[in-house]
């Protein structure tokens, strides 16, 4: 075989993936990436967020600091909450469930979304788009409420109850994009009535 390249990727050793060889190790050009710092990771999102809502409201536009902490400690906490096991074995959250949650978080559009509270309720639906669903038990989604809670109220002085349900049914926050029925101009927006 001539003119040919591989290219490879790999998690560190543990967890059912072998050690690789220092013999086939020779062959590769090594490039490690380790998990960026809690600082460096607010500086990501926060940049990110910063360009996203730049056209928002003042009040908005002043969330991006307090969405981008309360995103990474949570995840920080789910990672140390929720270990995977052999029931569990899907419980394995890294960086990109953050960017789930901005990617979220970016569908908002300035037409629509002119308070912290809907903000808030947005994030409050993405966190448990991207983490709740995955959790298999009741007391697992039962702890994992309580931690969004710690913080609404650690980041947004907001409790979960009041400012991410649903005021017409009580229910979980819920949003979709084809609500409005135009296809060319799609609203991510909550739904109100669930009927």
């Amino acid at each position: 075989m001539c003119d040919m390249q591989i290219l490879s990727a790999m998690g560190k050793p543990g967890g059912g993936r072998a050690k690789i060889s220092n013999r086939i190790l020779s062959k590769f050009h090594v490039i490690c990436f380790t998990v960026p710092t809690e600082s460096n990771m607010k500086k990501i999102y926060e940049t990110l967020g910063e360009i996203h809502f730049k056209s928002f409201y003042d009040e908005i536009n002043d969330l991006v600091e307090p969405l981008a902490l309360a995103t990474i400690t949570l995840f920080h906490e789910i990672q140390v909450q929720f270990l995977p096991t052999p029931a569990k074995s899907h419980y394995i959250f890294n960086m990109r469930d953050i960017s789930k949650v901005f990617q979220g978080l970016f569908l908002a559009d300035k037409n629509y979304y002119e308070s912290k509270e809907q903000i808030v309720k947005l994030w409050g639906h993405e966190v448990l788009r991207v983490f709740y669903d995955r959790l298999v038990s009741i007391d697992d989604q039962t702890k994992f409420l309580k931690m969004v809670d710690t913080m609404l109220e650690n980041h947004f002085s907001m409790n979960y109850e009041e400012h991410c349900t649903t005021q017409s049914s009580g229910q979980h926050a819920i949003f979709v994009d084809f609500l409005s029925g135009d296809e060319e101009n799609r609203v991510y927006e909550e739904v109100a009535q669930f009927e």
